[in-house]
């Protein structure tokens, strides 16, 4: 059976697992009926790095040679300008940087704890460093240009996302969202604790509408919370539960180009499509370490209808497309 087709039957055999109400079922029908999800590759250094010469296995063999390098606990990914994929390693400090074009794979090394969230601007980098708190800019070289930490009143900084002029990063221990301009001046500070409209309990992800609504993951309020450009609140869906539709962890949010919002359901190793009204459209993925299976995925982006979901304890990135109706 070709990868395309086992991850075709994780699909299906995901979604007739559950035992879902006439209102729970994904809107979407399964495959074969209609191909929305179709399963392209995975990313890793293994699997991109093309085969040594015979000359380069001798020359290892005479001199030795360090380890080959792999990811080790991916989260974020971004797809920079250059058509490059960028994906932070939130162990080590490592940027992993993929030229598929050329099926090569270079690392950034990053003076951080850990790294989540990541976005490109132009020839810069952007990222988060969890653990100490820092918001980090760079130059694609890795050269650090400037940071935002705890005296600019970052606490445990995650997502992120970027439009042309700013920032959009949540700091999870905050429970807001701070708007941060390109040259790291900081504008807004957008939320505060509790489970009400416009309100957070630890949201860890977000995602920016092509015009410029804000997607967020209220984790623990175990919701997406949708607010305009300003930050006021528009709408939420989704509730505590191991039905289709509720969450538990969700993590990474994206969106592709019909608008559906793509949420990454960490622990169930799903990600779920909703409309922009909540309502569910499909589940994909399922675990296992088998092609379109996932294992605690946490970040996702999309780019021209690629879905890039980061496979964390799977050592990879999944790359999947989005089939538009009658394409």
């Amino acid at each position: 059976m070709t990868t395309a087709r086992t991850a075709c039957a994780v699909v299906a055999l995901l979604l007739a697992s559950y035992p879902a109400t006439a209102q729970e079922r994904p809107v979407w029908p399964s495959p074969p009926a209609t191909t929305r999800i179709r399963y392209l590759r995975a990313l890793s250094p293994e699997a991109i790095r093309r085969p040594p010469s015979a000359f380069s296995k001798l020359l290892r063999v005479i001199v030795g040679g360090a380890a080959r390098e792999h990811m080790t606990q991916p989260y974020g990914v971004a797809v920079g300008p250059d058509r490059r994929v960028y994906v932070a390693d939130s162990v080590g400090g490592v940027i992993h940087v993929y030229d598929l074009e050329k099926s090569r794979h270079d690392t950034i090394k990053v003076a951080a704890q850990s790294l989540i969230g990541i976005a490109v601007v132009g020839q810069r980098l952007y990222v988060t460093d969890s653990v100490a708190g820092r918001l980090v800019c760079l130059d694609l070289k890795g050269h650090e240009l400037w940071s935002r930490g705890a005296g600019d009143g970052f606490v445990r900084p995650t997502g992120l996302a970027a439009s042309a002029d700013l920032l959009y990063v949540v700091d999870t221990m905050q429970h807001r969202i701070v708007t941060v301009g390109l040259g790291g001046t900081i504008y807004e500070r957008l939320g505060t604790r509790g489970s009400g409209p416009g309100q957070f309990n630890f949201p860890t992800n977000i995602v920016r509408a092509g015009d410029g609504r804000l997607f967020v993951t209220d984790t623990m309020n175990f919701r997406v919370q949708v607010l305009d450009r300003h930050g006021a609140p528009l709408a939420a869906f989704g509730r505590l539960g191991d039905a289709p539709g509720d969450f538990d962890k969700p993590k990474g949010i994206a969106l592709d180009s019909d608008g559906h919002v793509y949420v990454v359901e960490g622990l169930n190793d799903i990600v779920q499509i909703f409309d922009e009204r909540g309502r569910l459209l499909l589940t994909f993925g399922g675990s296992g370490a088998g092609a379109g299976e996932l294992w605690l995925p946490s970040g996702i982006t999309i780019v021209n209808d690629v879905v890039y979901v980061a496979d964390a304890a799977n050592r990879r990135v999944q790359l999947f497309e989005y089939v538009k109706e009658g394409r």
